[in-house]
């Protein structure tokens, strides 16, 4: 069961989808949650998604709750800012024993363009990865492919793994459907060919270490020769939601196409208004 308990986040980063999903509420109340969970019957593997979970004033009571009904595995989507507040143990106890971390790369600069709010440091953020690593924790990388990282992003998974002993990935395309990205355009869009070179060294790097990695929202063309990798049943998570669906049938011209984001869309050759 995937669950949002926040609509809130100490980050706020230029590609991310939550800007279109943010609600009044920051949080979820917690006897909500309780209902929700319960209605969920069978279900072992419970994860919290979207925004930062560990603001939530009620997780531990949260998690504490969902392991005593039946959720055997608890996972939580975060960039680790607060994970200092809490017990690792106390996670432990309770089943919480994943996390997906967001990471753009090891350059602070492009670091701080991507995230630009109340952003978490890099070097705490390298801090909370190895110190989950540590304890034993799952750790999942979760990286949106960017402007600011296609050039080393095949040297940060290396960095990754031999530092931080990380094997699980996680690569996102931007999303061509969320909020406008004419004033991000610049520091987000890629060409693809122009980084044809860099590509091909992220998908060896990924054979090399025999990591573990899924490809979300990509076009075909960004695998090339790679084809392995262009496998729905093993790599790929392309999520067509009702909104994409609505976006590809719509009768009036779309933003993403007057901001001429067609070539990142993955969704491009099943588009009606792409080449117009």
């Amino acid at each position: 069961m995937d669950l949002r308990i926040v609509n809130i986040c100490n980050n706020n980063c230029a590609y991310c989808l939550e800007q279109s999903l943010r609600r009044k509420e920051k949080f979820l109340d917690k006897y909500n949650i309780f209902e929700l969970l319960k209605k969920e019957e069978n279900k072992e593997i419970l994860n919290f998604f979207w925004g930062n979970s560990l603001f939530h004033p009620d997780l531990i009571q949260i998690i504490e709750f969902a392991k005593n009904i039946w959720y055997k595995n608890i996972g939580l989507l975060t960039n680790s800012f607060w994970l200092e507040k809490y017990s690792l143990e106390e996670f432990r106890k309770n089943n919480l024993t994943s996390f997906w971390i967001y990471f753009n790369n090891f350059q602070e600069n492009k670091h701080n363009l991507i995230v630009w709010k109340n952003w978490i440091k890099l070097d705490k953020l390298s801090e909370n990865i190895k110190k989950l690593k540590q304890n034993n924790f799952f750790v999942k990388i979760i990286i949106h492919i960017n402007k600011q990282n296609i050039e080393t992003i095949y040297k940060d998974i290396l960095i990754l793994n031999k530092k931080y002993q990380i094997k699980n990935f996680e690569f996102v395309n931007y999303f061509p459907f969320d909020r406008p990205y004419e004033k991000f355009k610049d520091i987000l869009e890629y060409d693809i060919k122009e980084n044809r070179i860099k590509i091909d060294k992220l998908f060896l790097v990924i054979k090399k270490l025999q990591l573990r990695v899924n490809f979300v929202k990509f076009s075909r063309e960004f695998f090339w020769k790679y084809k392995e990798f262009y496998n729905f049943n093993k790599w790929i998570l392309e999520q067509i939601g009702e909104e994409d669906l609505e976006i590809l049938e719509s009768e009036i011209e779309p933003f993403c196409k007057k901001e001429n984001r067609c070539n990142s869309c993955f969704l491009k050759n099943k588009c009606k208004w792409y080449g117009l």
